[in-house]
């Protein structure tokens, strides 16, 4: 029953209010029952403020990438929660842009079915860049020279044993800091050593939140080492290590069943950061162990340590907010 004080809309003015199109609006209650407006005695939708800041909420993170059937069901306060991520989000991206303009990551790609989602991530990310879209590497490194691209985003179907020395040699023509390959089928043990080759690999399919996430740790990881746009190592008496390591968050047992828990979910972000941080992890200890046949060698080896275990832990506070957020609990 209307209130005194209770104020009606009509759908074409909700329309104008949340920039949600009637019809859009229509579809959302029908199949997700986002809001539940009253009828008039004419069987005319009325829809009060309180669906207006809801809707406006929804269309928000929407806007921002989110699908609608993976929030219609959240309450204002977890809408208005999702939004401060958002913004959050944005800020780290901004700071990137604006505190290191050359930390801007020069993407090439090679492939056809990872296109959309690498567009979508560079046109939601002002410090990623797409320098060029090609079929093969033969037209890249036509048309590319090396040292152009900072990151190759490489898509195959399958991959052996016998095809990474291949990839590398191509990511070490082209001059790239680091590459991203997008694969669908290959063995664990092919595929786990790849980050050690400045390879980090993703299983396909990849939406355009993961492009973005793994691009954005390369840029930071860039502007920690002091490398920027400068895929080549920088000398040995300029690296330092001081200080604790980060301790780790989440164990080797707990990565795995945290990939065994989102094969169930829709959301497969738990997973592959889960994969990432395995990598990491990897690495950490490789380059730990490294032997080390001089004291250069030393230094290298202790600075890729130190710079690994800060990659990691920024990829696990990621993992954090990914688990809250999906109402995972170990």
């Amino acid at each position: 029953m209307k209130t005194p004080d209770e104020e009606f809309f009509e759908i074409s003015a909700v329309a104008r209010l949340t920039g949600i199109s009637s019809h859009v609006l229509r579809v959302w209650e029908r199949r997700y029952g986002v809001v539940e407006p009253r009828r008039s005695d004419s069987k005319r939708r009325r829809y009060t403020l309180d669906d207006i800041q809801r809707l406006s909420l929804l269309k928000t993170l929407v806007d921002n990438g989110h699908a609608i059937g993976s929030i219609a069901k959240l309450d204002t306060d977890q809408l208005e929660e999702r939004i401060s991520n958002v913004l959050d989000a944005r800020a780290d991206i901004d700071f990137l842009e604006n505190v290191a303009p050359t930390g801007v990551c020069r993407i090439a790609t090679m492939g056809t079915k990872i296109l959309q989602a690498v567009r979508s991530a560079a046109d939601n990310t002002p410090a990623l860049r797409i320098v060029g879209e090609f079929p093969s590497f033969r037209e890249m490194g036509a048309s590319l020279r090396p040292g152009s691209a900072d990151l190759l985003i490489i898509e195959r179907d399958t991959i052996f044993p016998e095809d990474i020395a291949e990839l590398q040699e191509q990511v070490q023509s082209m001059k790239a800091r680091r590459a991203i390959l997008v694969y669908q089928f290959a063995q664990v043990d092919t595929i786990q050593p790849l980050d050690i080759k400045r390879i980090t690999a993703l299983r396909a399919p990849v939406e355009s939140a993961e492009i973005q996430l793994a691009c954005i740790a390369d840029i930071q990881l860039a502007l920690r080492s002091g490398r920027q746009e400068d895929p080549t190592p920088p000398p040995p008496e300029t690296l330092r290590s001081t200080g604790p390591f980060p301790v780790r968050r989440y164990s080797d047992e707990q990565l795995v069943r945290i990939g065994r828990i989102s094969s169930v979910v829709k959301c497969e972000c738990p997973q592959h950061l889960a994969n990432l941080l395995s990598s990491l992890v990897a690495f950490e200890r490789y380059s730990e162990q490294c032997e080390d046949r001089n004291p250069d060698d030393a230094r290298l080896h202790s600075y890729l340590h130190r710079t690994t275990a800060e990659c990691r832990s920024l990829m696990e506070s990621a993992l954090s907010e990914v688990l809250t957020q999906e109402g995972i609990e170990l």
